[in-house]
Parts: structure tokens; C-alpha cells; sequence
């Protein structure tokens, strides 16, 4: 049985392309993430800042609200970024190794008297289908919690999300517990 060399050719090319078409039809996994972090001051000048991440699609978005005392000095933020799909698996590989795709709730007793400085910070993650929460809460002077693995991944999870806003507009972010 022969085969010409011009039917191998073609069988290897049609080969080829049927694999190309079906890597790029192949929808990207379903995921979003919203993370919001308010941070309070409850003293005569109370004010609480809040702050917004969340990733749809190719997109991230910045929105930072200001509130209490002097709140109109300050004008509300909103950036959007746009992701590459190696920012996207980034994300996505964060949430796993830091086990972020779980519901969980951890809240640390604030002081319940005099001046406080509080933080609560919300991940809600969707990711194939599955939705997950993480509420973390506490005074800013809980030095317990920054040990708690928790904390850790979704201080890493926001640190990575600064990043990629920090390529194009310089934002900060510091550790809640100091």
C-alpha cells in the first residue's frame, strides 16, 4: 500500500488544524471575584474607607469609597484594568494553593470601648460554577490573625490583584495588621 507523500502532508496538516480550532473553541472556565475591604476608625473624626476589587471577564475594576469625616475632601476612585489570560491563571492558581475556594467566616472580638481601628474584608469567588465566601473581620491591632493561613492567602490574593493594577496606575496596599 502506497501513500503519496501529498496525502500524509495533508492528513498531518488537517490534523494540526482540527487540534488548533478545538484548543481556541474552548470556552475559558467560568470565574469571577469580588473582594471588598472596609476599613474603619471609630475615634470623634470617625471615617471608614472601602475598597473594591472584582474580576469579570478580562476585566479588573478599582473603586475606593470614602466615608465619616472629611469623606467630601475625597472623591471617589474607579480604574479599570484589563487582564491577560496569564493574570486570569494567576488568580485562579492563588485561590487553590491558598485555599481561598472555601466558605469560611473568621472574626476577631473588636475593642468595645474608646477609639478602634477596624478592618472587614469579604472574598466571593466563582469559579466553574462553585461560589465561595471568606469574611474575615477585627481591630487592626489583632496580631492573631496575621498567623491564621487564611489571612495570609488573601492578603497574598490582594497583593497579586495591586500588581496588576500597579502596571499602569500606582496604587498602595499594606497588611491590615500592624
Amino acid at each position: 500500500m502506497k501513500v503519496s507523500l501529498f496525502k500524509l502532508a495533508l492528513l498531518v496538516s488537517l490534523t494540526l488544524a482540527g487540534a488548533a480550532i478545538a484548543r481556541a473553541s474552548t470556552p475559558p472556565v467560568e470565574f469571577s471575584l469580588n473582594v471588598t475591604v472596609v476599613t474603619t476608625e471609630h475615634s470623634r473624626d470617625s471615617h471608614a474607607t472601602a475598597t473594591h476589587l472584582s474580576v469579570s471577564g478580562d476585566m479588573l475594576v478599582f473603586e475606593e469609597t470614602y466615608y465619616g469625616a472629611h469623606a467630601n475632601r475625597q472623591q471617589p476612585v474607579k480604574q479599570e484594568y484589563k487582564l491577560t489570560s496569564d493574570d486570569r491563571n494567576r488568580l485562579i492558581g492563588l485561590l487553590n494553593d491558598r485555599g481561598l475556594l472555601t466558605t469560611k467566616t473568621i472574626a476577631s472580638a473588636t475593642e468595645p470601648d474608646g477609639p478602634s481601628r477596624d478592618f472587614k474584608l469579604t472574598i466571593a469567588t466563582k469559579l466553574a460554577g462553585r461560589e465561595t465566601v471568606i469574611s474575615i473581620s477585627g481591630p487592626r491591632a489583632a496580631t492573631k490573625l496575621k498567623t491564621d493561613p487564611l489571612y495570609q492567602g488573601s492578603i497574598a490574593l490582594i497583593a497579586e490583584l495591586y500588581r496588576i493594577i500597579n502596571r499602569t496606575d500606582r496604587h498602595t496596599f499594606s497588611d491590615f495588621i500592624g
